[in-house]
């Protein structure tokens, strides 16, 4: 009975599409976590501050930011496929760059091609998935990729420290380097194009698609600035302030977590990274089970009960006895509560989309989320710095309630487009 639940919560329409656009998903997620396990490394190596450090990482999420809003209607141009094959070369030739910088400026041109490369995929891969999968499976789906994420995430430590600590910080970064380029000519070589994929309006679209791939180079620069294609509804302004919301929460969280274990419990920061890693196993846990429940249940009710509880479990971390056996336990369920919205967001923006303009929505969607991501450290740790890193958590609590309660009141508006187009739709048919 546990197999068949479990082979469910993995039942999509295109298993094979999903599982290769998840793994790029991966892929992804470990380049973005590449710097900070080395961090101490760079300082070391180029004479560096903290504030200068802290930069590559600024600058890897600004470019990864800022270019994600252009990447969704090139995605919707030029092909999804192809822009994430494309961006995971241009990622990995940037840290491959970084892996031999001989100066600091050069690491920062490294890290910031790689950003530039890595700010195709979320637009491109998110929509992929959205197009192929129907409305009974894309919740499992976004709940399939978002794991794939997740095991980047918890990759990054083990792969990039590791080699740095056994060898040295160069080779970590060049290996880093040849998994996004080997996985860029492995995903450009078995995904097939998205007109043959089983999808519930391939008779409809294929034509579409298959236009969309064809267009030359000087309409694909017109069209990039076409954004206006997307509809002009209040439902783009929640989906976005959703995924800022949920950005600021989780980074802020993932951000200053070990800090936080080591500044309430006296624990060593080896211990707090172990609860870390049960952290990051139990949002990975978190993201498919959620991605299921958004194909069973209400998404916006969904999404405003999951706000509420990661708020609620944000705030009950400060009460939590600081045994050790007890924290590692409480800290996986608190990945559970704190990235238990993610699938729930990507699901709705799934159920918005329209192949038409889906790239440059989940672009838009994806913006708020580099936006929460280069945010959320500053804020709380300025934040952190006159109030203490105790303190910190409960502050973040107050973006999850703030986002539930105005789901919660305002969810309703968000909802009538879906259900029209839905009733258009079926008036069609």
């Amino acid at each position: 009975m546990a197999v068949e639940a479990v082979r469910d919560l993995f039942d999509v329409t295109n298993t094979r599409e999903v599982s290769l656009v998840s793994g790029a998903h991966g892929v992804n997620e470990l380049f973005s976590l590449a710097l900070p396990p080395i961090l101490p490394l760079l300082i070391s190596e180029f004479d560096l501050s903290y504030t200068r450090a802290g930069l590559l990482v600024t600058v890897f999420f600004s470019m990864y930011a800022t270019l994600q809003l252009p990447a969704g209607a090139v995605a919707d141009r030029l092909g999804q496929t192809r822009l994430i094959t494309v961006g995971m070369a241009v990622m990995g030739t940037g840290m491959t760059l970084a892996s031999v910088a001989p100066s600091y400026p050069v690491l920062l041109g490294g890290v910031a091609l790689s950003g530039a490369g890595g700010s195709t995929y979320h637009p491109a891969g998110m929509s992929l998935i959205s197009d192929i999968e129907g409305a009974e499976t894309e919740g499992k789906a976004m709940g399939i990729h978002e794991l794939a994420g997740m095991f980047g995430n918890m990759l990054a430590p083990v792969l990039i420290g590791g080699l740095a600590v056994v060898t040295d910080w160069r080779i970590a970064l060049g290996v880093t380097a040849g998994v996004g380029l080997l996985y860029a000519g492995a995903f450009a070589l078995l995904m097939e194009p998205l007109s043959s994929v089983d999808t519930p309006s391939a008779t409809t679209t294929t034509s579409q698609s298959g236009s969309a791939e064809r267009r030359g180079l000087k309409r694909l620069l017109t069209d990039v600035w076409e954004v206006t294609r997307i509809p002009l509804a209040w439902w783009v302004l929640g989906l976005f302030l959703a995924k800022l919301l949920f950005t600021l929460q989780s980074y802020g969280v993932r951000t200053y977590f070990t800090s936080y274990v080591v500044a309430r419990t006296g624990l060593s920061t080896g211990i707090a990274n172990g609860m870390f890693f049960l952290f990051l196993a139990g949002s990975a846990l978190s993201t498919v089970g959620f991605g299921a429940l958004a194909d069973r249940f209400d998404r916006l009710d969904l999404l405003t009960a999951t706000f509420l509880g990661a708020g609620g479990f944000i705030v009950a971390t400060a009460f939590v006895p600081t045994s050790a056996v007890v924290l590692f336990g409480w800290f996986f369920l608190l990945g559970v509560a704190v990235y238990a919205s993610l699938p729930v967001v990507n699901t709705l923006a799934s159920e918005y989309s329209e192949r038409e303009f889906s790239g440059s929505l989940f672009g838009i969607v994806q913006t708020a989320s580099g936006l929460g991501g280069a945010i959320s450290p500053v804020l709380f740790g300025a934040l952190a710095s006159r109030i203490g890193v105790q303190s910190m958590f409960p502050l973040i609590a107050v973006t999850c309630f703030v986002a539930g309660l105005g789901f919660l009141v305002t969810g309703r508006c968000l909802g009538e487009p879906v259900q029209r187009r839905k009733e258009e739709d079926g008036d069609d048919g």
